[in-house]
């Protein structure tokens, strides 16, 4: 395994140097943010090393910047990819569960309990998308909006995606696992914090079911 991090950036909290912090404090392997068109833009201080900038000119959505740092790691040699959310809710000292996985596994996917402190909405909305994409798949998915996770990039860069937003996290589950692609799940915390989501519920809600309504007529 060749690893990467890919952490994409919009409008990061102040906690996000503390983040790359405790990311230097377990691993030195490099780490890939995408500011997906920031206000202010994202400035890197040097004494973080081996980190890597990319930056979109607007604000294209998480899945456009995922998709755009996994095509970067597949250029420079990465076989798979650890991705975290900028607001500190993924637990950097869980990294090295990641790099243990089996090389075989497509996805790795963080299992985090349905219960407080994530909001009810969250664990509802939560809970029934996982049982969707289960029956849809035939798989048993724990937790299909966890974004910390990670990626064989030649899965992902072999595959043609329509979702650029939060929802691309659910389409990439349907196409690797209806083709047969192995899956696993590693337990990791439920936090969160009081920083703002760029998450729209509703509109949210609407996308994901467009996107299973287009996998339900490909059938």
């Amino acid at each position: 395994m060749i690893p990467s991090i890919i952490i994409p950036a919009y409008n990061p909290p102040v906690t996000f140097p503390n983040l790359l912090q405790s990311i230097r404090n377990i691993t030195s392997i490099p780490i890939i943010i995408v500011d997906d068109g920031s206000n202010l833009g994202i400035e890197i201080d040097p004494v973080y090393k081996n980190i890597i900038l990319l930056k979109n000119q607007i604000n294209n959505g998480k899945g456009f910047s995922l998709i755009k740092g996994f095509h970067y790691a597949y250029d420079q040699g990465y076989t798979h990819c650890i991705t975290l959310d900028a607001d500190s809710q993924h637990d950097p000292s869980l990294i090295p569960n990641f790099l243990l996985i089996d090389e075989k596994v497509s996805v790795a996917c963080g299992r985090r309990a349905f219960k407080r402190p994530m909001p009810f909405k969250r664990i509802l909305s939560n809970i029934i998308t996982s049982k969707i994409i289960s029956l849809i798949c035939h798989t048993k998915v724990y937790d299909s909006q966890c974004g910390y996770r990670c990626y064989r990039v030649r899965d992902i860069c072999k595959e043609k995606f329509e979702e650029n937003g939060f929802q691309f996290e659910t389409e990439v589950l349907i196409k690797h696992l209806r083709k047969g692609l192995r899956l696993s799940h590693i337990e990791i915390p439920t936090i969160y914090s009081n920083e703002g989501s760029a998450m729209q519920h509703f509109h949210d809600t609407l996308k994901f079911i467009n996107l299973i309504i287009r996998t339900l007529r490909k059938l």
